[in-house]
């Protein structure tokens, strides 16, 4: 039994779709050209309006977020919802923004880590470790941010973009990354049954894996929990990857606080990996802290997927 989380490597696994569209390369391409003649503050007023245009025509993406914040928070009306969802999309868009500016043209991000002794514990930890993080903040820049401070090699997980000029786009930026930070290791999950084993034999020479434990693509095989009336579906390929090593498992949440400043919240060691938990039990530990997370920060759950709902609500 491996985990159903895979490796990387050829692009022509990405299944083809138009560049134009809402995934495709050329929209971050027509950004970066305009980024590289307006001031930031333009930049940073244009996104609202932009913003606003795509959620208003993204209507299964709309439709996903307000899904999953309708199970997230009950309390919110019809109206404080639709404006939540909208929320999200400018965050997100903030957040994409921030990413642009960091890895193309060099700005640097200023962090805040809240407890530190947590993470100095992380640190200071022998062996492996398994980081649960999930699709908040900014992942990339955040893993590399990350890597500098952790003091060991970092691996990182990421789903392949979902066109094949965007994840041409993405393997350049990473590769530039990995390049100016060699503590750093991007792989891909594209299905085919490798980067279990690969990530088990990284976390058994002690070095440090991150995987993010919220979001079901279609190369990853999920798993259904229930917390509190809500019915998530996660990612089992993390879960079994936690089973199998034994590493100790440890959650970390990126929050944006403003232009180019971002938050780590750094949480509790949920399985140490002294004694053998099933992945199921492992994902009972897992799911709480996620819970908690996202009734906290539901505006920046960047997932535009329905993975959350209220099996018997009236909603």
């Amino acid at each position: 039994m491996t985990p159903e989380i895979t490796a990387i490597n050829p692009t022509s696994q990405v299944p083809p779709r138009r560049n134009t569209g809402l995934h495709g390369a050329f929209w971050t391409q027509c950004l970066l050209l305009v980024l590289r003649v307006i001031p930031c503050r333009l930049a940073l007023w244009l996104v609202w309006p932009v913003t606003f245009v795509i959620y208003l025509l993204a209507k299964a993406q709309r439709g996903a977020v307000w899904s999953n914040l309708r199970a997230l928070r009950p309390d919110f009306g019809p109206i404080r919802c639709w404006w939540a969802a909208a929320l999200v999309f400018v965050n997100f868009a903030l957040t994409y923004l921030d990413r642009l500016w960091v890895l193309h043209f060099g700005k640097e991000v200023e962090w805040d880590i809240p407890h530190l002794d947590r993470f100095e514990q992380l640190r200071a930890r022998a062996g492996g470790v398994l980081i649960f993080t999930i699709h908040s903040g900014n992942y990339d820049i955040g893993a590399t941010l990350f890597a500098q401070k952790f003091g060991r090699r970092l691996h990182t997980v990421r789903a392949p973009e979902q066109t094949e000029q965007l994840q041409k786009l993405r393997e350049e930026e990473l590769r530039k990354t990995e390049q100016s930070h060699p503590m750093l290791r991007v792989h891909y999950n594209f299905g085919d049954n490798h980067l279990g084993l690969e990530l088990c034999r990284v976390l058994m020479e002690g070095e440090a894996v991150a995987v993010q434990g919220d979001r079901v693509l279609s190369a990853v095989s999920p798993i259904e929990m229930m917390h509190e009336g809500c019915l998530y579906q996660i990612p089992k390929g993390p879960l079994v990857l936690a089973e199998i090593s034994r590493a100790p498992c440890q959650p970390i949440f990126l929050e944006r606080i403003g232009p180019l400043r971002y938050r780590i919240h750094v949480g509790e060691c949920f399985a140490e990996g002294t004694t053998r938990l099933r992945a199921e039990d492992i994902g009972r530990r897992w799911l709480p802290i996620l819970h908690r997370h996202l009734q906290h920060h539901w505006d920046q759950w960047y997932v535009f997927e329905p993975l959350v709902k209220r099996p018997h609500s009236s909603a």
